[in-house]
């Protein structure tokens, strides 16, 4: 099979709205130039729709024409590559996801494994990615956002940081042990000592569990400042919190 049929094929067999790019046709890496000519030829017949250099979707067939692929689409593309996760969704729209802000993000941030940096508006739906603070898979998603969240605790807005623990606590309820075990190793392997420190408090306090793990992973002579009652957060002195 050439490589404009192998093309043919495979655009034949994509979902409607489904986003792609060069990269994610195989003949691409031995034959460039061919995969770039038919998938021009395809946009300038409409059978696909070019977003910028090297990034096309198939669209959906509308009463009106072609229809714009879903945002959940979009996420997807920059989210999985081959069906593997990659990515996940932080920031402002992750806080609003997760009703911690009331305010809409004007952009979704996505943290990708691909380790790059890359704006892009997709009819209206404006992403920003951001590499990732160790390998994303589709099981760590979640734990990965709680600690984002934890990270971002005194910067979200509309919201105090008593409210997001509250609804954090919540949250990690449905967490299973080896859930709160990987969470506790991750906070120390990839994100900040303030980090840690809030974790290491908020486990204590909610779920009753001290970690020495993180504990011992503080530099005992550093203070951490988060503005939060003792009450939503029991035992800061040991674990280095100053909210005074």
């Amino acid at each position: 099979m050439n490589t404009a049929k192998s093309i043919d094929y495979q655009i034949s067999h994509m979902k409607s709205g489904q986003l792609f790019s060069y990269q994610d046709i195989p003949e691409y890496t031995g034959h460039g130039d061919a995969v770039v000519k038919a998938l021009s030829r395809k946009a300038k017949s409409a059978e696909v729709i070019r977003l910028k250099k090297g990034l096309y979707y198939k669209p959906e067939k509308g009463s009106f024409g072609a229809m714009s692929p879903k945002d959940s689409d979009i996420i997807k593309y920059f989210t999985k590559d081959n069906d593997k996760t990659v990515g996940y969704v932080t920031g402002l729209a992750l806080y609003h996801r997760w009703g911690l802000t009331t305010q809409v993000p004007s952009e979704v941030t996505i943290a990708t494994s691909k380790n790059k940096r890359e704006k892009i508006d997709v009819f209206g739906l404006r992403i920003s990615t951001v590499p990732a603070r160790t390998k994303v898979t589709k099981n760590n998603i979640f734990i990965l956002q709680f600690l984002d969240v934890l990270k971002s605790l005194d910067r979200i807005p509309d919201v105090s940081s008593e409210e997001i623990i509250q609804k954090l606590a919540e949250k990690i309820s449905a967490y299973k042990t080896v859930e709160i075990h990987e969470m506790e190793k991750l906070a120390i392997d990839a994100y900040t000592p303030k980090t840690k420190a809030l974790l290491g408090a908020f486990l204590e306090t909610y779920l009753s569990y001290y970690s020495e793990p993180i504990h011992q992973a503080l530099n005992p002579t550093s203070k951490y400042k988060v503005f939060i009652s003792h009450a939503a957060l029991k035992n800061q002195e040991s674990w280095h919190i100053s909210s005074k």
